[in-house]
């Protein structure tokens, strides 16, 4: 039996030195794998497949190298069209003006040249005497009676308005036509429109005018060359309040142009003038 314990002993040493013993005395270096591209390697199970990260000195982006090699914006950019600054605009063309005689011409009345109008100077025209005694001034504008108070002159806001054509003091013209400058300290009569003071009960002064205006707000207000300051003899009482007014006023004209700064505010007036009024 002890024979067989010794070989047990004997099996049970060789087992743990075969065990325990190494494979090899001889070293061995471990081997270089070879290089693997990211896009080859396969995927390990159990761990994340990230990719490895390329540094941007060695492999730069497409949109890298495009923004690179793009043309900087100002060697194409495309000059401003602006105009040019060396070219003056042109100015605008003056409204025709009607022209101005220097002498009366032949047959022609002398009247109203020897009006003295401030901040004008009074311009000849043409002045023709009709069979039917009338006058008719620069070929259009006709002016019956004869300017004393039983006859006075019939005259139209045409005639009047006409000396905005060459009298504009603003602009340095003072050039008053004939024709109205021998309406000066005569006795007139003109139909229109009159709107009188909105918080008198009555008044002796009105504003005759060739458009419709209430005083206020409600119409077309006039200008100096379509309005006559007028001072009655009699005062007048409103009828309604913002109402249109019509009627003919008779008094003796005065050309009297009034300037604040150059600008023209007034231009006629009428004095011992009576009202007549009519319904519309």
């Amino acid at each position: 039996m002890k024979w067989i314990w010794a070989v047990l002993v004997l099996v049970v040493v060789a087992g743990g030195v075969a065990v325990l013993w190494p494979e090899s005395s001889v070293p061995v270096a471990p081997a270089t794998p070879a290089p693997i591209s990211a896009s080859a390697k396969q995927p390990t199970p159990g761990v994340a497949n990230v990719a490895p990260a390329t540094p941007a000195a060695t492999k730069p982006s497409p949109l890298t190298t495009t923004t690179t090699t793009a043309t900087p914006a100002t060697t194409t950019a495309t000059p401003a069209t602006s105009a040019p600054t060396t070219v003056a605009a042109k100015p605008a063309k003056a409204s025709p003006r009607e022209p101005v005689l220097k002498e009366v011409p032949p047959g022609g009345l002398t009247l109203g040249l020897d009006r003295k109008i401030p901040h004008a100077t009074v311009t000849p025209g043409s002045i023709m005497k009709q069979p039917d005694g009338s006058l008719l001034a620069d070929g259009k504008y006709k002016i019956e009676g004869d300017g004393s108070r039983e006859k006075p002159y019939r005259i139209g806001w045409d005639c009047l308005a006409s000396a905005n054509k060459t009298y504009i003091p603003r602009l340095k013209e003072d050039l008053m036509p004939q024709r109205v400058a021998l309406l000066d300290g005569a006795w007139v009569r003109i139909d229109g429109y009159f709107a009188l003071p909105l918080m008198l009960q009555e008044s002796s002064e009105i504003l005759v005018m060739l458009n419709q205006w209430d005083g206020c707000c409600i119409g077309v207000p006039p200008t100096p060359y379509d309005a006559i300051e007028v001072k009655l003899v009699e005062p007048v009482k409103p009828n309604r309040r913002h109402a249109f007014n019509f009627g003919t006023v008779l008094g003796r004209l005065r050309v009297d142009p009034m300037l604040v700064e150059n600008w023209l505010v007034g231009l006629y007036r009428l004095e011992e003038a009576t009202l007549t009024q009519s319904g519309l």
